[in-house]
C-alpha cells in the first residue's frame, strides 16, 4: 500500500505511453505536410512538449504533489467537476479504444487479411483490462518489462544505414510542404500521452525528480523518433514517402534474418506491447475519473463497462481510414487539454493562494 514510483519507472511509463501507434505514420506525416527536411519540425514539436511538461511541474510545485481531483475539488462544485470528469473519461477511453483498433487494423492488412478484425481487438481489450485493474504500480513494472523487450529493436536501425542516399538530405527546408498548422497538429498527436503524468501526482514518491524523469522520457521518444524519420527521408525519397501510408512497417519489411520469413510480422507483433501500454494507460485515466464521480462503485467494475461500451462502439468504425478520422478527432481534443488541464489548474491554485493572503 505504501508503494511508490521511482524515477526510472515515470521515465519508462512515459516514454511507453508516448510511441505507440504514430511512428508508423510519422515520416510520411513529417514529409506530407513539411516537404525536404521534414523531421527538423520534430525539434520544434518537441520543444513545445518540453514546455507544456513545465506547465505540469508548475502545478505539481503549486499543489505539492496534491491529486489534480483534489485540486479541482477545492474551488468547484460538483456539478462543475462531475462533467469535466465525465469528457475526460470518455476522451480518454475513446482514444485507447481508437489506438487499438487502429493497431489491430494494420496488423490485419500486413499480416492476416482475411481474419476477422474485431476477435484481435476482443483479446487486447480483454489483456488491457487485466493489466489496467491491476492499478498503476502493476502497470509500471510491466511497462519496464515491456521496455526491454523492444529495446533491442533500436539496433535494427544500424542495418540501413550503408542503404541511405546523402542526397535525399538536401539543403532544402520545408519546401513542398503544405498546411504546416495541420501537420503540427499531426507530429504534436505522436508525442501525445505525457499529459498523463497529471494523474501520477499522488503515486509518486517525495524526492523522486518526477518532471526530470517526465522530460527524460519525452527526449528518448524524441531521439526515437527523430532516426526513424531520418532513416525514411535517407532510404526512401521525398514522393515515395508521401505515398506510403505507414513508412515505418515497410522499413521492417526490409529486415532479414537468415532464419525467420517474413521478419516484419514478428517485428510488428513486438509493437503490440509499446501500444498495450499506451491503451492500458489512458483507459487507467479514464477510470480513475469515473471513480470520482461513482465512489461506492469498485475500479474494477466501472472499468469493465467502460472498456465493454467502448469496445462496442469500436465496431462502428471497420475500415482503416474510418479510424484514422477519428482517432485524428480524439487527438484535437486531448492536445486542448495538454494545455487547458494544467493552465486550469494554475488558475484554481493561484485562485486559492490569493484567498489566503487576504485572510
Amino acid at each position: 500500500m505504501n508503494e511508490k514510483l521511482n524515477g526510472f519507472q515515470i521515465f519508462i511509463l512515459i516514454h511507453m505511453i508516448q510511441v505507440g501507434v504514430g511512428i508508423f505514420s510519422l515520416p510520411r506525416v513529417a514529409a506530407e505536410y513539411f516537404g525536404y527536411n521534414g523531421w527538423l519540425m520534430l525539434v520544434v514539436i518537441a520543444a513545445i512538449v518540453a514546455f507544456n511538461i513545465y506547465l505540469i511541474w508548475i502545478v505539481w510545485k503549486m499543489g505539492k504533489g496534491a491529486s489534480i481531483f483534489t485540486i479541482f475539488e477545492s474551488l468547484l462544485p460538483g456539478w462543475v467537476v462531475y462533467p469535466i470528469y465525465t469528457v475526460l473519461a470518455l476522451t480518454w477511453s475513446f482514444t485507447a479504444s481508437l489506438v487499438a483498433k487502429q493497431y489491430v487494423l494494420i496488423f490485419q492488412v500486413t499480416a492476416f487479411p482475411t481474419a476477422n478484425p474485431m476477435i484481435f481487438m476482443f483479446f487486447i481489450t480483454v489483456l488491457a483490462y487485466l493489466l489496467s485493474i491491476k492499478g498503476i504500480f502493476v502497470i509500471s513494472k510491466a511497462s519496464t518489462v515491456f521496455f526491454f523487450l523492444v529495446l533491442w529493436m533500436l539496433l535494427l536501425e544500424g542495418t540501413f544505414y550503408n542503404d541511405l542516399e546523402l542526397s535525399r538530405y538536401t539543403h532544402y527546408l520545408f519546401k513542398e510542404g503544405k498546411e504546416y498548422w495541420l501537420g503540427a497538429f499531426n507530429l504534436f498527436g505522436s508525442f501525445l500521452g505525457f499529459e498523463l503524468c497529471l494523474m501520477l501526482f499522488p503515486y509518486v514518491q517525495p524526492k523522486t525528480r518526477f518532471f526530470t524523469s517526465v522530460q527524460l522520457a519525452n527526449v528518448f521518444s524524441f531521439l526515437v523518433y527523430v532516426s526513424v524519420t531520418l532513416i525514411c527521408f535517407g532510404f526512401y525519397s521525398l514522393q515515395q514517402l508521401k505515398l506510403i501510408m505507414f513508412p515505418f512497417i515497410d522499413l521492417l519489411a526490409y529486415v532479414k534474418f537468415p532464419f525467420i520469413e517474413r521478419a516484419e510480422n514478428l517485428l510488428f507483433s513486438f509493437l503490440l506491447l509499446r501500444v498495450l501500454i499506451t491503451i492500458v494507460m489512458y483507459h487507467w485515466s479514464a477510470s480513475l475519473c469515473l471513480q470520482q464521480i461513482f465512489k461506492t462503485r469498485k475500479i474494477e467494475r466501472i472499468t469493465l463497462y467502460m472498456m465493454g461500451s467502448m469496445y462496442v462502439i469500436s465496431w462502428i468504425p471497420s475500415v482503416l481510414d474510418e479510424v484514422s478520422k477519428w482517432l485524428y478527432i480524439a487527438t484535437y481534443f486531448n492536445i486542448a487539454y495538454t494545455f487547458v488541464l494544467p493552465l486550469s489548474l494554475i488558475g484554481i491554485l493561484s485562485i486559492q493562494r490569493w484567498r489566503k493572503q487576504l485572510v
